[in-house]
């Protein structure tokens, strides 16, 4: 360890070194002078500006109300409240404001006369006793609801519904200071939808959502939309895979029962159903068989297991897609217009197969050997003019004559297999069966196309 330096040397290294540095003390001490002026000159004017400003807030009125930031106290709001009766007991109803977003449409079922729908329900009132001084309103806890008196809304036409509870209570309470609330809540619901089918599917439906007060009367509550049909929102978004959603309408009016009439608003749904996927499923199918059917009509008679197969597999086929159509839809008394084309389908593809068999039969029933090298012409002729010299009464059968020749004519098929003559007035009906065919190859098609023209004009147009 060093030895410390003596009084002396610690004096001289002092006298030094302010030798050495006191001639520079007048200079910096003016620069720190100026430096401390600028800094206070800079925060004085600062301070002055804020002064300023807050006297000029005050001069205007602006100045800030203490008691919108103080929070207000619910346990002191909620002391002599009772939830239990309404707003303005014994005075004017209370009057019930709705909004409503629908924010989807799940599903609508022609089967069981119902649509899927989730909608944000908001309702709008005034409670006098739920006053409080300030200008901000208030987010409450959904928990809190308990302790409100509110509305007793209930979906009319609902089968099932439910609050959305993941992951809290999705609903909303905002309280005002001149005592008006905003309830709004988070529903998913089954609604009862009555459709009527007789265009199916080429039809329009009408279904409603209606709200309506459970206990209190016209007397203690009204309804209304808050801002008419504008009230109603989100229905443009909606994309449905049957339907188009192609207006709405905002209703307002009550319902009539034995204990009395009760407020009611209404949100009027109206569905269009798209048709193209009918086409692809029902009406091209149903189509492409009746044109199947025709081809039998250009098939040898001859041919008869090619003509029985295609007839009966075409009939057998539209069975099933008549029985397949019948089975998505309810079991309703009256008649569809899907209906009225599988059933007219079914007809055509039925009468090709009969057209068969009325040629088949035709054909067998008057073939015969060909007896002698005649024309047909002369046999016709031959058989006209013993037809008109039979005597009238039928000579007596001694045995020498058969019992074909009894009306003093003897019967004869013609030597044709294909020939069919109606002789009575010598009036030709048919020469040939291969002439039903090519009837039929006229008729069916042109038949058809007519049906078309009248069914579509009837139900789409």
């Amino acid at each position: 360890m060093l030895p410390r330096p003596p009084l002396s040397s610690r004096g001289f290294f002092y006298r030094h070194h302010c030798e050495n540095s006191c001639h520079l003390r007048p200079e910096m001490s003016g620069q720190r002078a100026t430096l401390l002026l600028v800094v206070f000159a800079v925060f004085g004017g600062i301070s002055d500006s804020v002064r300023a400003q807050g006297n000029e807030d005050a001069a205007n009125g602006r100045e800030e109300d203490p008691t919108a930031t103080q929070p207000v106290k619910l346990t002191a709001l909620f002391e002599d409240y009772d939830p239990l009766i309404r707003p303005n007991f014994h005075g004017k109803p209370v009057a019930v404001q709705m909004s409503m977003t629908v924010a989807s449409i799940d599903q609508v079922s022609e089967v069981d006369m119902d649509y899927t729908v989730t909608v944000l329900m908001r309702q709008y009132w005034n409670d006098p006793r739920l006053t409080f001084p300030g200008n901000r309103s208030m987010s409450l806890d959904p928990r809190l609801v308990k302790k409100l008196w509110v509305p007793d809304t209930f979906l009319e036409n609902s089968k099932s519904s439910y609050l959305h509870t993941v992951t809290v209570d999705n609903a909303l309470i905002r309280l005002f200071p001149d005592g008006s609330i905003l309830y709004g809540m988070r529903i998913t619901a089954k609604m009862e939808c009555e459709m009527d089918l007789r265009k199916y599917p080429m039809d329009e439906q009408s279904c409603p959502f209606i709200l309506e007060s459970y206990g209190y009367t016209t007397e203690d509550m009204t309804y209304e939309w808050r801002e008419g049909e504008k009230s109603i929102s989100g229905l443009k978004d909606i994309r449905l895979s049957q339907f188009t959603i192609y207006d709405y309408k905002a209703l307002q009016g009550y319902g009539d029962y034995e204990t009395g009439r009760y407020p009611q608003l209404q949100m009027l749904l109206l569905f269009r159903r798209q048709v193209f996927f009918f086409f692809l499923q029902t009406y091209i199918p149903a189509c492409l068989l009746v044109v199947v059917s025709w081809v039998s009509f250009f098939i040898n008679p001859d041919s008869e297991p090619a003509r029985v197969s295609l007839s009966v597999t075409t009939v057998l086929t539209m069975t099933t897609l008549v029985s397949g159509t019948r089975a998505q839809l309810p079991k309703i008394s009256y008649i569809k217009a899907i209906d009225v084309y599988l059933v007219v389908c079914f007809v055509f593809v039925f009468a090709a197969l009969l057209e068969y068999a009325a040629v088949n039969y035709q054909s067998r029933y008057y073939k015969t050997p060909r007896k002698s090298r005649k024309s047909k012409k002369a046999e016709i002729e031959e058989f006209q003019l013993e037809e008109k010299k039979a005597p009238l009464a039928v000579p007596e059968n001694d045995g020498s004559s058969p019992p074909a020749a009894r009306n003093g004519t003897a019967r004869r098929r013609f030597p044709s297999p294909k020939v069919l003559t109606s002789f009575r007035g010598g009036r030709k009906i048919i020469e040939d069966v291969n002439d039903i065919d090519k009837f039929c190859r006229v008729l069916f098609p042109s038949t058809f196309a007519v049906f078309n023209a009248i069914y579509w004009i009837v139900y789409a147009v």
